[in-house]
């Protein structure tokens, strides 16, 4: 899971700054990663501005991951069950660190996805915490995260 400061999915040839967006769109969960490509796609220059994680919460430390998870504990368990479907039962083991590589490499596959994605469609995409400020404008926050 990428989750480095300064991460751009675009080049810049001068220091961008929220403000030099058409849209500035805070967080990139999927909602906004597609309106962010929308605009793109209308001509729009677009930034997204995620705090933590490429494409939200949900492909990194959510809903994907623990599907992933889930995914080997169901494929475990048949094996655990094997005799009631002909096999011949023979001891096995789980290696989880295999079970976490798996997901890890899930997570990346999907990070590298969605900057492929700001790339081609022109958005933006800096990882950072922002606030609207006053006239509703983004500013850079604090360095800390508040979470």
């Amino acid at each position: 899971m990428k989750t480095l400061e300064n991460t751009s999915s675009i080049p810049s040839p001068h220091k961008s700054t929220p403000e030099d967006y058409d849209p500035a769109i805070l967080g990139g969960g999927t909602g906004s990663t597609i309106a962010a490509w929308t605009f793109a796609g209308q001509g729009q220059r677009v930034a997204v501005v995620e705090r933590k994680y490429i494409g939200g919460s949900c492909p990194n430390i959510a809903c994907l991951p623990s599907k992933n998870i889930i995914h080997s504990a169901k494929v475990a368990s048949y094996v655990r069950r094997r005799t009631e479907f002909g096999i011949t039962p023979e001891p096995f083991t789980i290696d989880m660190a295999a079970v976490l590589n798996r997901k890890r490499s899930m997570v990346s596959s999907l990070n590298n996805v969605y900057l492929d994605d700001y790339r081609n469609t022109g958005t933006e995409f800096m990882l950072g915490f922002h606030t609207f400020g006053q006239e509703r404008r983004p500013q850079k926050g604090e360095t800390h995260d508040p979470y």
